[in-house]
């Protein structure tokens, strides 16, 4: 090989298929930036370069070289047609995205970085912050939702988001609309939606839930005359919806019903009509309906009918006489007839939430109250989302009451005019009027929102007219009994004294009755007794009416001359707290002190307060909502009355009973617990231990299902039994489906009362706390309004941290303002992202845009839903998963499993063959390949070894299979394999033997083997080991991990004696459908006796805190007249002839009321010698 001879420049170019590969690729890369179709056909390529004529180029063109920055320009968002609509390019479609993250704001010094580090990357035509801001602000002002500036009543200045423009984009937005229900629902006694309870279905006006049906080209709606199939004239009082066949689950899979009324015709002469019977109803369906009111009037006098038109009057109830007709105009029917003009008329249910929140990240309390409402209409599984969840207003400054008043004003608008939106599902617009379901929120705010006084009152209940003790009692009666409730906690007196009033869980004061002198003494055994049969017994409702009312009154009162002394009392005497009318009240008061009522002057103070005004304008806005009752409408809030309640409290009282010893056991007992089935983590037995104080709701979801096998031995029996019987209940209530909704409350009112019993029998003290008689109206309340999860509020209070993250992310001037207008901007972003439809507005104005024209109603850009739609396998979509709307991804199916590092095995290899010979058929030449895991229908991964619930499809009604799953088979080579699908499993089977004496829980034992397909898994079921009968104590240990490097340390961890003794955990909160199956009812209590019981423990133990405290101080001598000077005085005589006492303070420390008999002494000294 001669190396010179070679010719160099030929062997190092390169050939023409790497020309090509070259230009490919370095087109594709200038496409993947620029997003530009820059690729170009065969046909049009060239060997030579393109040359740029020279009349094109012009001295004054600027060449944009890679990662410069954008020059000026205009921002213009009017073209359509481009592919990143509504946005001009890539990079501020990007930018604009990215600065709008819900959980992740950034400030514009951030923004300066992230431009900067762009430009740096080489990116093109980066646009300024300017140019960013500019573009949001003119998006927002055409396309965006409103903040609307209000001032209010009280006189602080907030703002409002408009509420009927966020509903027009939910009723655009194609991920939301589908999901979405209009319709109350009669399920059969199924409940798993707000819609299927009866609240909405029976008790809101039906012209709100409810106006009218569609059938064919006929609209029908309530309280107008309809003709059926039959001949007869109805006049429809509710629609609603029934499954159209009994499996259905959707409400979208139903027919249309009504409750109609019957009618009378009159064809009499002059008084030609009809005469409605109230009291007579008929079911009817919708395929029955012949023609609507319109269609009536147009065939009545061929039909010689009467006229529709002449509605003679009403008969309420049978043998009664006739009332006028006020429901509708009988001439034109419904009002929302002529003001839909044709299009459909739906209703648009809400859960409104309002909470403070604090609007630093530090530990300075700054307080934000804000209003936030999700659709009631969405499933159980989609209303409590953080992309679901919509807010309206806050402010650090406003009240909450002065703020809904703003909130109800849109409110009223929207159910008077309607609300026009585009149904993005039915393609056409349709009229929407919104109604509050119900209000939520914590405890002390759902009382201030129902004009209730609190926890703090006599009548502490927002609900019923429950009697507390009186906090003032009547000369005269000096055995009363006197509740402090001024602290919301209790517990057992021999707990009170190790625990610190500033922790939450703490011992209140005890309750005393007072006596004529000054001192207190015990509460009575009968005073116990009386307390909690009248906390735990039934009494009358609160009415909507009775509170208006007593409003109305004590304002009258006020007006008229009545103190503030009497007004108070009348407040307490009645449980009644409006704090918006307190305001005017306040200002009444300040403006006739010292006026005589009666007098010009007194009548002219009053005047200039109320103006003229009708009293209902200084009640609170809450009355002003049609169709609410705010008493019975603030459901009970499960987070805080059961976990940060009941929970919490019993915990925190088991923790004040341990030394260092027994908590150092508990600990280890808590590393030690099973979680398999559950869905948590390992137990940090550490921090639910030392830090029982700082926990939050999951952690006492946690200790909820844990203290059955954790307390049996740290807690006297009585205290075990009440943890017990709420570890039983709690299941219950978190129940994501009740399949009969009556014998379903019927066991929850046994398990409310049970624990309750359970607890008065441990000792009556903890019924100081409202919470325990709140959770009475529970079983109610889920009737009314369907699942407790529905209106709990872990996903509002969650929010929280949104409202927070805007308001950091502000210069905090006008903090009401910038967070209401970032949340919008923020929802407009997601409404783009979701694909949802907009039209252009006046930004001048807040009426909603009017359409028919579909192709008036715009939609983002192919390339900018592209980023939501974009799936690469093993990488989540970052965007989407921000702004809630990755619902298209595909869950886990239920049988999809993972395949093990074995080898496949024929048949006879495997442990299916060896424990159930004939469960498989053998085949030639067939191999099975074992797993590791496989998903139950539930979406749970089950691991080999894991304790599972399976139902043998022979057998579907009877009880679950309770098994350990042994073997997980895939049969090689088969559809199941093709599909990455399980084929068999082994399940070691257990069965119910028995209750445990300890737990109160179902004991399983081994009971054989089976072979069931793979879609027979339900669920993970948690299974404990029993080691209260065995003894189990921590006898070993498991090292001990610190920054992923293993040390030397170890860690004490439960050893179990007998391993295949088990308990089934029924307290376990997933999966309740299936596992209460097995649950065991426990001994009833009576409640008198368990009342008794608890009373005179409770009593007991007062006498024995009163034996050891006095032995630990011994008795005294009696103290001196307070008239005779004590011996340790030194009489000394001033100049003046005054007599001064002078005391040694060290002799009067022992003696704490001669200490202050000294020092008033003191003080009268100095007073006389300065007189």
């Amino acid at each position: 090989l001669d190396w010179d001879a070679i010719d160099h420049d030929q062997l190092y170019l390169p050939s023409a298929l790497d020309e090509r590969l070259t230009m490919m690729t370095n087109t594709l890369a200038t496409w993947l930036a620029n997003g530009d179709d820059l690729i170009v056909s065969d046909e049009d390529e060239s060997d030579s370069p393109q040359e740029i004529p020279e009349d094109d180029f012009s001295p004054g063109m600027s060449t944009q070289w890679p990662g410069a920055a954008r020059p000026p320009q205009r921002v213009d968002t009017t073209s359509r047609n481009h592919a990143w609509f509504p946005w001009p390019d890539k990079q501020t479609c990007i930018l604009d995205i990215l600065r709008h993250l819900p959980r992740s704001l950034f400030s514009d010094a951030q923004l300066h970085v992230f431009l900067w580090g762009l430009s740096v990357l080489g990116v093109d035509s980066v646009p300024s912050t300017r140019v960013l801001k500019d573009l949001d602000n003119s998006l927002q002002s055409q396309y965006g939702i409103p903040s609307i500036h209000y001032q209010g009543s009280l006189g602080h200045v907030y703002y409002v988001n408009h509420l009927p423009s966020l509903i027009a984009q939910e009723m655009a937005n194609p991920h939301i609309r589908m999901h979405i229900c209009h319709y109350p629902e009669d399920a059969g006694g199924r409940l798993d939606q707000p819609w299927q309870a009866s609240r909405w279905l029976h008790e809101i006006d039906p012209s709100i839930a409810m106006p009218m049906i569609r059938k064919g080209q006929q609209d029908f709606y309530v309280f107008e005359l309809t003709k059926l199939t039959d001949g007869t004239v109805v006049v429809p009082e509710c629609w609603y919806t029934k499954p159209s066949s009994r499996h259905s689950t959707s409400p979208f899979d139903s027919e249309y019903w009504a409750h109609a009324w019957r009618t009378q015709p009159i064809a009499s002469g002059d008084a030609s009509g009809y005469i409605i019977h109230r009291y007579d109803t008929v079911e009817v369906t919708a395929n029955q309906l012949l023609l609507s009111f319109p269609h009536l009037l147009q065939t009545y006098q061929v039909d010689r009918e009467p006229d529709p038109c002449n509605i003679i009057g009403l008969i309420e109830t049978r043998g009664h006489g006739v009332l006028p007709w006020t429901l509708t105009d009988p001439t034109i029917g419904n009002r929302w007839r002529a003001r839909a003009q044709g299009h459909r008329v739906l209703s648009y249910m809400i859960w409104l939430y309002c909470d403070d929140t604090s609007g630093n990240t530090s530990k300075k309390w700054n307080k934000h109250n804000s209003f936030l409402f999700t659709a009631a209409g969405l499933p159980h599984a989609m209303v409590h989302k953080e992309c679901n969840i919509h807010f309206l207003a806050t402010s650090n400054i406003a009240p909450p009451l002065e703020m809904l008043d703003g909130v109800v004003h849109q409110l009223e608008l929207a159910q008077m005019q309607g609300i026009w939106a585009w149904d993005v599902t039915a393609r056409e617009m349709v009229l929407i009027f919104p109604a509050v379901l119900a209000m939520l929120g914590d405890n002390p705010m759902q009382s201030e929102l129902a004009c209730h006084i609190g926890f703090q009152g006599k009548f502490f209940c927002r609900n019923c007219w429950v009697k507390g003790a009186d906090l003032h009692p009547a000369r005269g009666h000096a055995d009363r009994v006197v509740m402090d409730l001024n602290r919301d906690d209790a517990c057992s007196v021999e707990t009170q004294s190790r625990l610190s009033e500033s922790e939450e869980g703490s011992a209140q004061a005890n309750v005393t009755y007072r006596s004529k002198g000054k001192g207190r003494r015990s509460e009575t055994m009968q005073g116990l007794v009386d307390r909690a049969r009248r906390f735990l017994g039934a009494n009358a409702p609160r009415t909507r009416q009775d509170t208006t009312d007593k409003l109305r009154g004590m304002f009258h009162e006020v007006a008229c001359g009545m103190g503030k002394v009497r007004y108070a009392k009348m407040k307490t005497d009645t449980g009644i707290k409006d704090t918006y009318m307190d305001v005017f009240v306040e200002r009444i008061l300040k403006l006739v002190k010292g006026l005589h009522a009666g007098t010009d002057k007194h009548t002219e103070a009053v005047n200039s307060v109320t103006q003229g005004r009708p009293v209902e304008e200084f009640m609170s806005p809450v009355w002003r909502i049609k169709g609410l009752d705010p008493h019975q409408d603030t459901p009970v809030e499960i987070l805080h009355v059961i976990l940060l309640g009941f929970v919490k409290y019993f915990w925190h009282d088991a923790m004040s009973r341990l030394n260092e010893v027994q908590k150092a056991e508990l600990q280890v007992r808590l590393a030690s617990f099973n979680v398999t089935g559950l869905g948590i983590p390992l137990l940090a037995g550490h921090t639910l231990v030392q830090y029982a104080g700082s926990l939050t709701g999951r952690d006492f979801r946690t200790i909820s299902q844990a203290a059955p096998f954790v307390l049996y031995v740290l807690v006297p029996r009585p205290c075990y039994e009440a943890f017990l019987a709420l570890s039983a209940l709690i299941p219950l209530v978190w129940k994501l489906c009740i399949e009969n909704v009556e014998e379903h409350l019927a066991v929850l009112q046994v398990a409310i009362d049970h624990f309750l019993n359970f607890t008065a029998r441990w000792t009556p003290r903890w019924f100081n706390k409202p919470k325990f008689h709140i959770l009475c109206h529970l079983p109610d309340h889920i009737r009314r309004f369907g699942l407790a999860i529905l209106f709990a509020t872990e996903g509002f209070e969650s929010y929280n941290a949104v409202i927070r993250d805007h308001s950091i992310h502000s210069n905090r001037q006008a903090p009401s303002r910038d967070i209401a207008r970032g949340m919008a901007r923020c929802h407009r972003v997601r409404h783009f992202l979701s694909g949802g439809k907009f039209h252009a507005r006046d930004p001048m104005t807040t009426d909603l845009p009017y359409s028919d024209n579909e192709h008036e109603w715009l939609a983002c850009g192919p390339a900018v839903q592209s980023l939501v739609n974009i799936n690469i396998p093993g990488h989540h979509n970052i965007i989407a998963d921000f702004f809630g709307i990755s619902g298209d991804t595909v869950s886990l199916e239920a049988g999809s499993c993972v395949l093990d590092k074995t080898r496949p095995r024929t048949l006879d290899k495997t442990h299916t063959a060896l424990r159930v010979p004939h469960a498989l058929h053998h085949v030639e030449r067939r191999i099975y390949q074992t797993c590791r895991s496989v998903v139950a229908l539930n979406g749970e991964v089950c691991r080999v070894s894991d304790f599972v619930l399976a139902q043998d499809a022979h057998t579907p009604r009877a009880l679950p299979i309770i098994g350990c799953l042994a073997e997980i088979l895939q049969i090689c080579h088969s559809p199941a394999q093709r599909r990455n699908h399980a084929s068999s499993l082994l399940l070691e089977t257990f069965q119910v033997i028995g209750c445990s004496d300890v737990y109160l829980l179902p004991q399983i034992q081994l009971f054989g083997w089976t072979v069931l397909p793979a879609t027979a898994l339900l669920c993970g079921v948690n299974v404990q080991h029993n080691c209260a009968r065995n003894g189990c104590t921590g006898m070993s240990a498991i090292p001990v991990y610190e920054e992923r490097e293993r040390t030397t340390k170890t860690q004490q961890r439960i050893g179990h004696q007998n391993p295949s003794d088990f308990i089934l955990n029924t307290a376990q909160m997933r999966d309740a459908m299936h596992v209460q199956q097995f649950h065991i009812q426990a001994e009833q209590l009576d409640r008198d006796w368990a009342i008794h019981m608890g009373a005179a423990a409770e009593l007991d133990a007062q006498k024995l805190k009163a034996q050891k405290t006095s032995k630990a101080n011994p008795a005294r001598k009696p103290a001196a007249s307070p008239t005779a000077v004590p011996s340790r005085f030194i009489n000394i005589f001033h100049r003046t002839g005054t007599l001064m006492l002078v005391y040694n303070a060290s002799d009067c420390s022992q003696d704490a009321q001669m200490h202050e008999h000294c020092m008033i002494s003191h003080d009268r000294m100095y007073t006389d010698k300065s007189d």
